[in-house]
């Protein structure tokens, strides 16, 4: 191409072209060099490319470099594009990107440039890069780690999660993030899945929550956000994103799941509790009866005795529920110590293993009393036995022991018992243990535990004003401690017993149960009249002479509620009259005020309560 046809048709190319000689010396500048540089191209011919676009720092390095060209023909920047920096005529200094090649026609004596400025995209990339420091920065001060895939390549992470994976006893790696290795084998197919949806466009993002376990078991909840930031051919080559530990805040939306799910349970329960509870009482009372009568077989009474464990397991399933979905308000009540260990665990005895040896000492705690619901104590040991038995399917030792604490030794008040129960079993790992008295934890096989025992034991100790803790060692066995506030004993049972025959009226409209309680109070020598009904129990307490002693009262019996019966027979008869008011509903509670002489019962409940509280009520009309 003539000389000057070339000449024209560089100065219609975009970025500057300057020819030097191996004198350094300019030889031609296209219109693109001067306006970048702001000389007059004819004023830059002849001058030395030091003098006018090299700031005086470089020339040295410039000088060098032509030395090294005109001895070998090459150099460290011929047939390359580098970034430098030049000057214009007014010493601005401005970035720019050069690429250097010699001229073939004058056998290299002849060199052009290429010269294009690059302070915008530089500006670009030095915001780009102030950004992803500050970003990093914010997520160091955070528990965000972030992380840069190259699909099919390295990632790199940051240093927090290289010191967490670290940590945690496990190799940090630079493979991509649903492939490291702490990732619990569980949530792996499920990250994998997440990761390769977002790959293939199904989804907008990569998002994933997962448990992630460290060497020694400990778990954490970690949580995954990317998103794909560079494609080829329509496929993402590089997602960058975030991991944060969120195993807090998974702890907090499982209690929130928790309640939800408590809630539910309560309304379920609560929907059959009146209903089950009147058919467990009917049937355990039943049993009761039955066992009292005089020369029953041995076998019978064995039979018996496996139809009062089985009612009360029942008892246990659905007070569990209601303890924690639907709680009922406590009716506390001083109860002697050891005869409510040794019945509890006389009861419990009868659902174990016949491998699993039993010992039961509560003589320590003699002439103790503690204050409580009366049906808590026996629910927290049936509870913790349960769990016991399931720990030695192969048998072992349920050890079960209570003794009196005072002073230092003592930590809920200045005198309290300590009850033990301790198995031989298989024990509970460190991960777990912290876990135990969640409500809904279990690690039970589906089908045989609910997750709700240990929760209601810790629900109702902490109602008594007590403490619980747990100890285990894997392979050999655990251990539960209660601690509960102790009151010397000032009365026994035996005193609670009335000197004469109570006139008692019940009323009860389920017929089954109502044929129970009174076949049970006439069994214990009171005169009793039953009622299916509010106004024919009514009428029967305040007709003729004899006015009723007690009153043995369904809270919600026909007609007339069970409170309105026992204050309009008080109203009538213008004396006082016990009564005991029984209920299968959780929410019910005594009214304000309501005098000693009357007490809550709530189904299903044994026939000794039902005796103990007439007695109690009748006592007191009788003072």
């Amino acid at each position: 191409m003539p000389h000057e046809h070339a000449g024209m048709a560089a100065d219609l190319l975009p970025d500057a072209i300057i020819t030097i000689g191996l004198d350094s010396n300019i030889q031609y500048a296209n219109l693109a060099a001067e306006r970048l540089f702001g000389f007059d191209r004819g004023s830059m011919v002849g001058c030395s490319l030091v003098d006018a676009i090299i700031p005086p720092e470089m020339a040295a390095q410039h000088e060098r470099g032509m030395k090294q060209y005109m001895k070998s023909r090459t150099g460290p920047v011929i047939g390359r594009r580098i970034e430098v920096v030049a000057r214009d005529r007014a010493g601005r200094r401005f970035p720019i990107e050069l690429a250097i090649f010699p001229d073939p026609a004058t056998e290299g004596r002849s060199i052009h440039a290429q010269i294009r400025e690059v302070s915008d995209r530089v500006a670009r990339e030095a915001e780009f890069r102030a950004e992803r420091e500050q970003l990093a920065q914010f997520l160091d001060a955070t528990t965000e780690g972030w992380w840069d895939c190259e699909i099919g390549g390295a990632t790199r992470y940051a240093d927090r999660l290289v010191a967490l994976q670290t940590e945690m006893g496990r190799e940090a790696a630079s493979v991509e993030p649903p492939l490291l290795s702490w990732i619990d084998r569980d949530d792996a197919l499920r990250v994998r899945d997440a990761w390769l949806a977002h790959l293939e466009g199904r989804t907008a993002r990569y998002e994933c929550t997962y448990r992630v376990r460290a060497a020694d078991g400990e778990t954490r909840w970690m949580r995954d956000r990317g998103r794909a930031v560079h494609f080829e051919l329509g496929r993402p080559t590089r997602i960058v994103g975030t991991t944060s530990d969120v195993t807090e805040q998974q702890a907090a939306e499982e209690a929130l799941a928790n309640v939800k799910r408590l809630e539910l349970l309560g309304l379920l329960a609560g929907g059959f509790a009146h209903d089950l509870n009147n058919l467990l009482t009917a049937i355990g009372g039943q049993a009761d009866i039955a066992s009292s009568e005089p020369s029953v077989a041995p076998a019978v009474l064995e039979s018996l005795e496996a139809i009062r464990f089985a009612t009360t397991k029942a008892t246990m399933l659905t007070s569990n529920m209601l303890a924690l979905g639907k709680p009922r308000e406590s009716t506390v009540r001083r109860i002697a110590l050891r005869p409510a260990i040794e019945d509890a665990m006389r009861l419990a005895a009868i659902g174990l293993n016949r491998a699993v040896r039993l010992v039961v000492d509560a003589s320590a705690v003699d002439g103790f009393d503690v204050e409580v619901d009366p049906s808590a104590l026996p629910q927290i040991l049936l509870n913790l036995a349960v769990n016991a038995r399931d720990a030695m399917p192969t048998g072992g030792t349920l050890r079960v022991e209570a003794l009196p604490l005072e002073g230092r030794a003592a930590t809920v008040a200045p005198h309290a018992v300590r009850i033990v129960v301790e198995d031989t079993g298989c024990g509970i790992p460190e991960a777990v243990l912290a876990r135990v008295f969640e409500p809904f934890f279990t690690t039970k096989p589906k089908g045989v535990g609910t997750g709700l025992g240990l929760a209601v034991v810790r629900q109702s100790v902490t109602a008594a004003r007590g403490r619980i803790a747990v100890e285990s060692t894997v392979g050999r066995g655990t251990r539960f401690i209660i601690e509960l506030p102790a009151f010397v004993s000032t009365a026994q049972a035996a005193q609670i017993k009335p000197s004469r025959t109570l006139r008692v009226v019940v009323a009860e409209d389920h017929a089954l149960l109502c044929a129970m309680l009174t076949e049970s109070l006439r069994a214990a020598g009171h005169d009793v009249l039953d009622a299916g009904d509010g106004a024919l129990a009514l009428a029967q307490a305040t007709h003729g002479e004899r006015i009723a002693d007690v009153l043995v009262l369904d809270v919600y019996v026909p007609s007339i509620d069970g409170f309105r019966v026992h204050a309009e027979a008080e109203l009538r008869t213008g004396r006082q009259i016990g009564a005991v008011f029984i209920t299968g509903e959780p929410g019910v509670v005594l009214p304000p005020g309501t005098p000693e002489h009357c007490e809550l019962l709530f189904k299903p409940f044994e026939i000794q309560s039902l005796l103990e509280a007439v007695a109690r009520v009748g006592a007191a009309v009788a003072r």
